[in-house]
Protein backbone atom coordinates (compact mmCIF):
# COMPACT_ATOMS: atom_id res chain seq x y z
CA UNK A 1 0.00 0.00 0.00
CA UNK A 2 2.95 2.66 -0.80
CA UNK A 3 0.07 5.16 -2.29
CA UNK A 4 -1.90 5.84 1.12
CA UNK A 5 0.62 8.62 1.89
CA UNK A 6 0.51 10.26 -1.41
CA UNK A 7 -3.04 9.52 -1.47
CA UNK A 8 -3.55 11.57 1.87
CA UNK A 9 -1.12 14.14 0.33
CA UNK A 10 -3.09 14.11 -2.96
CA UNK A 11 -6.32 14.81 -1.26
CA UNK A 12 -5.44 18.16 0.91
CA UNK A 13 -3.86 19.10 -2.08
CA UNK A 14 -6.42 19.17 -3.69
CA UNK A 15 -7.99 22.28 -2.08
CA UNK A 16 -4.62 24.04 -2.02
CA UNK A 17 -6.58 26.97 -0.36
CA UNK A 18 -8.34 25.21 1.84
CA UNK A 19 -5.24 23.53 3.03
CA UNK A 20 -3.46 26.65 3.49
CA UNK A 21 -5.94 28.19 5.74
CA UNK A 22 -5.93 24.97 7.50
CA UNK A 23 -2.20 25.80 8.10
CA UNK A 24 -2.39 29.14 9.02
CA UNK A 25 -5.56 28.30 11.56
CA UNK A 26 -2.91 25.45 13.41
CA UNK A 27 -0.38 27.98 12.80
CA UNK A 28 -2.06 30.63 14.58
CA UNK A 29 -3.23 28.47 17.35
CA UNK A 30 -0.05 27.03 18.07
CA UNK A 31 2.08 30.33 17.87
CA UNK A 32 -0.55 31.63 20.71
CA UNK A 33 0.15 28.73 23.07
CA UNK A 34 3.83 29.01 22.54
CA UNK A 35 3.59 33.68 22.98
CA UNK A 36 1.81 32.78 25.88
CA UNK A 37 3.84 30.34 27.31
CA UNK A 38 6.52 32.03 26.11
CA UNK A 39 5.35 35.73 27.60
CA UNK A 40 4.95 34.08 30.95
CA UNK A 41 8.55 32.17 31.14
CA UNK A 42 9.63 35.97 30.45
CA UNK A 43 7.66 37.29 33.10
CA UNK A 44 9.25 34.57 35.53
CA UNK A 45 12.49 35.91 34.83
CA UNK A 46 11.79 39.04 35.29
CA UNK A 47 10.56 38.68 38.77
CA UNK A 48 13.38 37.99 39.84
CA UNK A 49 16.03 40.07 37.96
CA UNK A 50 17.31 41.43 40.56
CA UNK A 51 17.99 38.43 42.93
CA UNK A 52 19.14 36.84 39.83
CA UNK A 53 22.40 39.46 39.20
CA UNK A 54 22.48 42.03 41.72
CA UNK A 55 25.55 39.22 43.58
CA UNK A 56 24.27 38.57 47.20
CA UNK A 57 23.60 34.74 48.14
CA UNK A 58 21.41 36.09 51.05
CA UNK A 59 18.84 39.01 52.07
CA UNK A 60 18.53 39.69 55.43
CA UNK A 61 15.46 41.00 56.56
CA UNK A 62 12.83 41.27 59.13
CA UNK A 63 11.07 38.45 61.17
CA UNK A 64 8.52 36.96 58.71
CA UNK A 65 9.80 38.63 55.41
CA UNK A 66 9.18 36.84 52.42
CA UNK A 67 9.11 39.24 49.35
CA UNK A 68 11.98 41.85 48.14
CA UNK A 69 9.64 44.53 47.02
CA UNK A 70 5.90 43.95 48.96
CA UNK A 71 7.33 43.33 52.30
CA UNK A 72 7.88 46.29 54.33
CA UNK A 73 10.74 44.87 55.70
CA UNK A 74 13.08 47.53 58.14
CA UNK A 75 16.54 46.28 59.53
CA UNK A 76 18.96 48.26 61.15
CA UNK A 77 21.24 49.46 58.39
CA UNK A 78 24.01 48.96 61.04
CA UNK A 79 23.27 45.35 61.52
CA UNK A 80 25.72 44.73 58.08
CA UNK A 81 28.61 45.83 60.03
CA UNK A 82 27.69 43.00 62.86
CA UNK A 83 27.22 40.26 60.18
CA UNK A 84 30.34 41.55 58.30
CA UNK A 85 32.00 39.44 61.17
CA UNK A 86 30.87 36.09 60.98
CA UNK A 87 33.10 33.64 59.26
CA UNK A 88 32.56 32.87 55.65
CA UNK A 89 30.68 36.18 54.95
CA UNK A 90 32.36 38.39 52.23
CA UNK A 91 30.81 41.48 52.19
CA UNK A 92 27.28 42.77 53.10
CA UNK A 93 25.60 46.33 51.63
CA UNK A 94 22.42 47.53 53.16
CA UNK A 95 19.88 48.31 50.27
CA UNK A 96 16.03 49.47 50.40
CA UNK A 97 13.78 48.48 48.50
CA UNK A 98 9.84 49.41 47.82
CA UNK A 99 7.06 50.36 45.34
CA UNK A 100 6.88 53.96 44.07
CA UNK A 101 4.75 55.96 41.70
CA UNK A 102 7.01 58.35 39.90
CA UNK A 103 5.97 61.49 38.34
CA UNK A 104 7.74 61.45 34.60
CA UNK A 105 7.46 64.41 32.54
CA UNK A 106 3.52 64.52 33.91
CA UNK A 107 2.99 61.10 33.32
CA UNK A 108 2.75 58.52 36.41
CA UNK A 109 5.05 55.34 36.26
CA UNK A 110 4.90 52.37 38.90
CA UNK A 111 8.48 51.74 39.99
CA UNK A 112 10.66 49.18 42.11
CA UNK A 113 12.85 52.10 44.26
CA UNK A 114 15.88 50.84 45.18
CA UNK A 115 18.66 52.36 47.86
CA UNK A 116 22.06 51.37 47.88
CA UNK A 117 25.33 52.89 48.83
CA UNK A 118 27.12 53.89 45.68
CA UNK A 119 30.22 51.72 44.78
CA UNK A 120 28.60 49.13 46.90
CA UNK A 121 26.62 45.74 46.07
CA UNK A 122 23.21 45.92 45.83
CA UNK A 123 23.13 48.59 42.57
CA UNK A 124 22.94 48.23 38.66
CA UNK A 125 24.43 45.24 37.39
CA UNK A 126 24.76 46.61 33.55
CA UNK A 127 24.53 49.87 32.06
CA UNK A 128 23.54 50.46 28.32
CA UNK A 129 24.33 54.52 29.11
CA UNK A 130 26.05 56.56 31.33
CA UNK A 131 26.64 55.27 34.56
CA UNK A 132 26.39 54.26 38.14
CA UNK A 133 25.35 56.96 40.63
CA UNK A 134 28.11 58.89 42.73
CA UNK A 135 25.85 61.06 44.83
CA UNK A 136 22.08 61.76 46.63
CA UNK A 137 21.05 64.22 43.87
CA UNK A 138 21.58 61.01 41.37
CA UNK A 139 18.72 58.22 39.53
CA UNK A 140 20.05 55.53 37.49
CA UNK A 141 16.58 54.11 35.87
CA UNK A 142 15.16 51.13 33.42
CA UNK A 143 16.42 52.10 29.81
CA UNK A 144 12.85 50.80 28.65
CA UNK A 145 11.13 52.92 31.16
CA UNK A 146 13.47 55.67 29.99
CA UNK A 147 12.48 54.90 26.43
CA UNK A 148 8.83 54.82 27.19
CA UNK A 149 8.62 58.22 28.98
CA UNK A 150 11.77 60.03 26.72
CA UNK A 151 13.97 59.86 29.29
CA UNK A 152 17.43 60.30 28.78
CA UNK A 153 20.75 61.02 30.84
CA UNK A 154 20.80 64.74 32.40
CA UNK A 155 16.65 64.55 32.44
CA UNK A 156 15.60 65.35 36.29
CA UNK A 157 12.57 63.48 37.39
CA UNK A 158 10.45 63.46 40.68
CA UNK A 159 11.07 61.21 43.43
CA UNK A 160 9.17 61.22 46.44
CA UNK A 161 9.04 65.50 46.88
CA UNK A 162 12.44 65.70 45.94
CA UNK A 163 13.83 65.79 42.08
CA UNK A 164 16.78 63.81 40.81
CA UNK A 165 19.03 64.09 37.71
CA UNK A 166 19.21 60.70 35.65
CA UNK A 167 23.19 60.01 35.23
CA UNK A 168 22.33 55.93 33.92
CA UNK A 169 20.09 53.93 31.92
CA UNK A 170 20.49 50.28 33.06
CA UNK A 171 19.30 47.06 30.95
CA UNK A 172 17.67 44.27 31.55
CA UNK A 173 16.21 46.27 35.12
CA UNK A 174 12.77 44.72 35.41
CA UNK A 175 10.54 42.82 37.80
CA UNK A 176 6.98 41.74 36.92
CA UNK A 177 5.50 44.87 34.50
CA UNK A 178 7.63 47.83 36.47
CA UNK A 179 11.05 49.36 35.78
CA UNK A 180 13.43 49.97 38.58
CA UNK A 181 15.13 52.79 39.36
CA UNK A 182 18.28 52.98 41.71
CA UNK A 183 19.30 55.75 44.28
CA UNK A 184 21.63 56.80 46.99
CA UNK A 185 20.58 55.04 50.20
CA UNK A 186 21.35 58.09 52.29
CA UNK A 187 18.79 60.11 49.43
CA UNK A 188 16.28 57.24 49.80
CA UNK A 189 16.40 57.32 53.84
CA UNK A 190 16.05 61.20 53.83
CA UNK A 191 12.84 61.47 51.57
CA UNK A 192 11.18 58.14 53.34
CA UNK A 193 12.18 59.79 56.82
CA UNK A 194 13.95 56.46 58.15
CA UNK A 195 17.62 57.45 59.02
CA UNK A 196 19.72 54.01 60.11
CA UNK A 197 17.23 51.74 58.29
CA UNK A 198 17.18 49.34 55.42
CA UNK A 199 15.23 46.75 54.02
CA UNK A 200 17.69 43.99 53.64
CA UNK A 201 21.21 43.25 54.50
CA UNK A 202 22.63 42.29 51.21
CA UNK A 203 25.36 39.23 52.20
CA UNK A 204 28.03 37.73 49.83
CA UNK A 205 29.47 34.15 50.81
CA UNK A 206 30.88 30.92 49.66
CA UNK A 207 29.18 29.48 53.08
CA UNK A 208 25.45 30.38 52.64
CA UNK A 209 24.81 27.12 54.91
CA UNK A 210 26.75 28.31 57.47
CA UNK A 211 26.24 31.74 57.72
CA UNK A 212 22.62 31.10 57.69
CA UNK A 213 23.17 29.34 60.91
CA UNK A 214 25.05 31.55 62.21
CA UNK A 215 22.75 34.60 61.26
CA UNK A 216 19.51 32.74 62.57
CA UNK A 217 21.35 31.94 66.07
CA UNK A 218 22.89 35.58 66.93
CA UNK A 219 20.52 37.83 65.90
CA UNK A 220 16.11 37.70 65.15
CA UNK A 221 15.87 38.51 61.76
CA UNK A 222 14.73 36.61 58.78
CA UNK A 223 17.59 35.24 56.93
CA UNK A 224 16.56 34.06 52.79
CA UNK A 225 18.32 32.67 49.68
CA UNK A 226 18.42 34.58 46.85
CA UNK A 227 16.61 31.77 44.85
CA UNK A 228 14.15 31.41 48.27
CA UNK A 229 13.19 35.13 47.55
CA UNK A 230 12.90 35.00 43.87
CA UNK A 231 10.47 31.92 44.39
CA UNK A 232 8.45 33.60 46.76
CA UNK A 233 8.24 36.69 44.22
CA UNK A 234 7.19 34.05 41.26
CA UNK A 235 4.47 32.12 43.75
CA UNK A 236 3.00 35.52 45.01
CA UNK A 237 2.52 36.47 41.09
CA UNK A 238 1.77 33.42 39.89
CA UNK A 239 -1.19 33.40 42.34
CA UNK A 240 -2.58 36.65 40.24
CA UNK A 241 -1.99 35.91 36.74
CA UNK A 242 -1.23 32.08 35.74
CA UNK A 243 -4.56 30.58 35.84
CA UNK A 244 -6.28 33.05 33.45
CA UNK A 245 -3.16 32.27 31.25
CA UNK A 246 -3.26 28.32 31.79
CA UNK A 247 -7.13 28.87 30.50
CA UNK A 248 -5.76 30.97 27.62
CA UNK A 249 -3.58 28.41 26.81
CA UNK A 250 -6.10 25.67 27.19
CA UNK A 251 -8.55 27.51 24.87
CA UNK A 252 -5.93 27.93 22.18
CA UNK A 253 -5.12 24.40 22.20
CA UNK A 254 -8.46 23.39 22.21
CA UNK A 255 -9.02 26.15 18.88
CA UNK A 256 -5.97 24.33 16.84
CA UNK A 257 -7.41 20.34 17.17
CA UNK A 258 -10.75 21.28 16.29
CA UNK A 259 -9.60 23.09 13.07
CA UNK A 260 -7.63 20.17 12.32
CA UNK A 261 -10.34 17.91 13.32
CA UNK A 262 -13.05 19.98 10.86
CA UNK A 263 -10.56 20.22 8.03
CA UNK A 264 -10.05 16.33 8.26
CA UNK A 265 -13.51 15.79 8.21
CA UNK A 266 -14.64 17.91 5.28
CA UNK A 267 -12.35 16.11 3.27
CA UNK A 268 -13.56 13.32 4.35
CA UNK A 269 -17.67 14.12 3.68
CA UNK A 270 -16.44 15.87 0.40
CA UNK A 271 -14.62 12.42 -0.75
CA UNK A 272 -17.03 9.93 0.68
CA UNK A 273 -17.80 8.62 -2.74
CA UNK A 274 -14.21 8.56 -3.58
CA UNK A 275 -13.36 6.39 -0.53
CA UNK A 276 -16.66 3.88 -1.52
CA UNK A 277 -15.25 3.63 -5.13
CA UNK A 278 -11.65 2.77 -3.40
CA UNK A 279 -13.03 0.42 -1.05
CA UNK A 280 -14.75 -1.19 -3.92
CA UNK A 281 -11.63 -1.81 -5.61
CA UNK A 282 -10.51 -4.14 -2.92
CA UNK A 283 -8.83 -1.18 0.00
CA UNK A 284 -9.51 -2.46 3.10
CA UNK A 285 -10.83 -0.47 6.00
CA UNK A 286 -7.45 -0.33 7.57
CA UNK A 287 -6.25 0.94 4.50
CA UNK A 288 -8.70 3.84 4.40
CA UNK A 289 -8.34 4.33 8.04
CA UNK A 290 -4.28 5.32 7.67
CA UNK A 291 -5.09 7.75 4.83
CA UNK A 292 -6.90 9.64 7.25
CA UNK A 293 -4.81 9.54 9.56
CA UNK A 294 -1.76 10.03 7.28
CA UNK A 295 -3.77 13.64 6.57
CA UNK A 296 -4.23 14.82 10.01
CA UNK A 297 -0.80 13.89 10.82
CA UNK A 298 0.24 16.30 7.72
CA UNK A 299 -1.94 19.11 9.02
CA UNK A 300 -0.66 18.46 12.59
CA UNK A 301 2.83 18.60 11.59
CA UNK A 302 2.82 21.17 8.17
CA UNK A 303 0.80 23.34 10.91
CA UNK A 304 3.17 23.08 13.91
CA UNK A 305 6.03 23.88 11.71
CA UNK A 306 4.01 27.46 10.57
CA UNK A 307 3.05 27.95 13.87
CA UNK A 308 6.57 28.00 15.07
CA UNK A 309 7.53 30.55 12.14
CA UNK A 310 4.63 32.27 13.32
CA UNK A 311 6.01 32.56 16.95
CA UNK A 312 9.29 33.39 15.74
CA UNK A 313 8.17 36.71 13.77
CA UNK A 314 5.62 37.45 16.71
CA UNK A 315 7.83 37.30 19.67
CA UNK A 316 11.15 39.45 17.66
CA UNK A 317 7.69 42.21 17.10
CA UNK A 318 6.96 41.80 20.93
CA UNK A 319 10.18 42.18 21.62
CA UNK A 320 10.82 45.24 18.85
CA UNK A 321 7.23 47.10 19.69
CA UNK A 322 6.84 46.23 23.22
CA UNK A 323 10.23 45.95 24.84
CA UNK A 324 9.25 45.87 28.72
CA UNK A 325 7.35 42.55 28.06
CA UNK A 326 10.34 39.82 27.80
CA UNK A 327 9.55 36.71 25.91
CA UNK A 328 11.66 33.67 26.88
CA UNK A 329 13.08 32.13 23.79
CA UNK A 330 12.38 28.44 23.14
CA UNK A 331 15.98 28.36 21.86
CA UNK A 332 17.47 29.96 24.57
CA UNK A 333 16.13 32.49 27.57
CA UNK A 334 17.67 36.15 28.14
CA UNK A 335 21.02 35.99 28.94
CA UNK A 336 20.87 38.63 31.79
CA UNK A 337 18.62 36.51 34.09
CA UNK A 338 21.59 33.74 33.88
CA UNK A 339 24.07 34.63 36.83
CA UNK A 340 27.20 33.13 37.85
CA UNK A 341 24.99 29.92 38.32
CA UNK A 342 25.67 29.29 34.58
Amino acid sequence: MGARVPLARRNLLAERRRFTMSLLGVGAAIALILLLQGLWSGTRLQISAYQDNVGAELYVGQRGTKNFGTDNSRVPEALGTRIQDIQGVKRTAPVIARYVVLDMHGRKQATTLVGYQPGAMGGPWSLSEGRAIRSGDEIAIDEVMAAQHDLGIGDRIKVMGGELKVVGLVSGARTWMTGMAFVSIDALQALQRTPGVASFILVDTDDPVGVTSAVERGFDFTVLSASELGDNERRLFSDIIEGPLDLMIAIAFAAGTMIVALTVYSSLAERMREYGIVKAVGARFRDLFRTVVGQTMLIALFGTATGFVIYLIGARVIAESKPQFWTASLLSPPSWSWRRRC
